[in-house]
């Protein structure tokens, strides 16, 4: 019990020290390591999508900002900028009370002497995606003495990356996704950047959670309402260009402090914003009676608003097919079409080269409710059958494609494969004989060839003139800052590239 009474002397700004951003294991690996040992080379790789069959390439972000908030600005001010008695006694201290093992600390102080953290970090360029199995980031040591750290940073290295990466290979199908019936159904790809708008904030697992995924968003698209994502890339990266927008909207809040006759509501928030796109939430009492009853009534006063002003309707309830391409076993005829049929039939539109009918540009829909790949598929594919194009709907994509991913998703893990002993190195590797083959690392250094091949079996005296992975980070030291414009010229160009 006195242990959960305990309360450091020694925290200062943090509650996680940063000698202990680890598993409790790794604390005692740096004494089980061969005697001799001077270097420890481990990569960072997306091994398996066996759980997101439909995510196939992964998107190297996230690594910059990584790099500078936690092993530069966290260690600088809660580790080197401390007292080194403070920084030794409070891990001394802590592995005492929790292991109930003596330690001197002297690798902590030896550290602190240095002043950095002394390792060598690579990585493929943010906004380029390697296929499976690719290395996407490698990791050494500088200092033979601290060959410990390489693979004590693997816990740290795990829990802020996995999450940007994956989020940003989402995107990266959403795009894809959403382009390839734009190709299909419209006449360009006007509406793209803002036809996955990010809702997810709320349901995310932290701040920092909202703040990585919803920045890993923005790569692909411009729509998001994750304010928080927009200062983080700001903070981290920097953009001379739009990095996200939303609009007004309203919420259940608004419509039900109104009353329950929603049509004055509806031309109440109208007049509110004359001149600015708004989105109306529009089933807090009843959908279907805004739509067959209200919107007829309203078509003059929408009609002649600018089309830069155009009104959004905004279901957030029931089944996303039914609700937008109909179900033909509901009893009245509007649900039978669905929404953007009814939109058609009240507001008109026109017939696009393609063959495909475009709502009236005064008229939209965002459809934000339980999104994922899935839904977001299936609801396009019925628009089409239907012969409606894709950019009459906007889905507003949330914590159902964003937060239901963890690590294994795309099988991300840290794994030394080469080891410096007495000088000589050698190759190491895990290879279980009782796994399926997921867990096979690879062995020795490794040099990324193109964004889908690797080899491996190198040494520090190979060449690595044609590695992709490049430095980003050594001995303290962020290298070759990139910005977000460049991340996403990296991304597009890809993209561009397999079209």
């Amino acid at each position: 019990m006195s242990n959960l009474s305990v309360m450091s002397p020694y925290m200062q700004q943090a509650t996680a020290v940063p000698m202990l951003l680890c598993d409790f294991y790794k604390i005692t690996h740096r004494k089980q390591y061969p005697i001799g040992s001077q270097v420890i080379y481990s990569t960072f790789t997306p091994r398996s999508n066996d759980l997101a069959p439909h995510i196939d390439r992964v998107v190297s972000f996230g690594i910059q900002a990584f790099l500078q908030k936690y092993l530069i600005n966290y260690f600088n001010q809660n580790f080197f900028a401390r007292p080194k008695q403070d920084v030794v006694e409070e891990y001394t201290d802590f592995v005492k009370r929790t292991l109930h093992i003596n330690c001197s600390g002297s690798h902590i102080a030896q550290l602190h002497d240095l002043g950095y953290l002394p390792l060598k970090i690579k990585s493929i360029p943010e906004g380029l995606s390697v296929g499976l199995k690719v290395p996407v980031m490698t990791i050494e040591n500088t200092h033979p003495d601290f060959f410990w750290l390489t693979n004590y940073i693997e816990t740290l290295v795990n829990v802020s990356l996995w999450l940007p990466m994956t989020s940003a290979s989402v995107a990266r199908v959403y795009h894809k996704t959403l382009t390839a019936f734009a190709h299909e159904t419209c006449e360009n790809l006007e509406h793209i950047p803002f036809q996955s708008h990010d809702f997810s904030m709320r349901g995310m697992s932290s701040l920092e959670s909202a703040e990585v995924s919803g920045a890993a968003h923005l790569i692909a698209f411009r729509g998001t309402d994750t304010i928080p994502a927009i200062s983080y890339i700001e903070h981290y990266y920097g953009s001379s260009q739009l990095i996200g927008t939303s609009i007004p909207a309203s919420e259940h809040s608004v419509m039900s402090a109104h009353g329950i006759d929603e049509l004055s509501t509806f031309r109440y928030l109208m007049a509110q914003f004359p001149h600015h796109m708004i989105s109306i939430v529009a089933d807090t009492t009843d959908f279907w009676h805004n739509i067959s009853v209200n919107l007829p009534i309203l078509k003059a006063e929408i009609m002649a608003r600018s089309p830069q002003a155009k009104v959004v309707i905004r279901p957030d309830s029931g089944e996303a097919m039914a609700i937008l391409c109909g179900d033909p076993t509901a009893t009245t005829a509007y649900e039978q079409k669905g929404l953007i049929e009814c939109l058609w039939d009240i507001f008109g539109g026109r017939l696009n080269c393609k063959g495909y009918k475009e709502l009236d540009p005064h008229i939209g829909v965002i459809y934000g409710d339980g999104i994922n790949f899935e839904k977001m598929s299936r609801t396009l594919a019925g628009l089409k059958d239907k012969g409606f194009a894709s950019n009459n709907i906007v889905f507003g994509v949330g914590s159902r494609t964003y937060q239901t991913h963890t690590r294994d998703t795309l099988g991300f893990a840290v794994k030394a494969t080469s080891i410096t002993i007495n000088h000589l190195e050698k190759a190491i590797f895990k290879n279980p004989k009782t796994d399926n083959g997921l867990k096979k690392s690879q062995k020795g250094r490794v040099k990324v060839l193109t964004l889908d091949h690797y080899v491996d079996g190198l040494t520090a005296n190979d060449d690595f003139s044609d590695d992709l992975l490049q430095p980003v980070f050594e001995n303290g030291q962020l290298l070759n800052h990139t910005n977000f414009d460049q991340i996403r010229a990296n991304f597009f160009s890809e993209l561009e590239q397999e079209n």
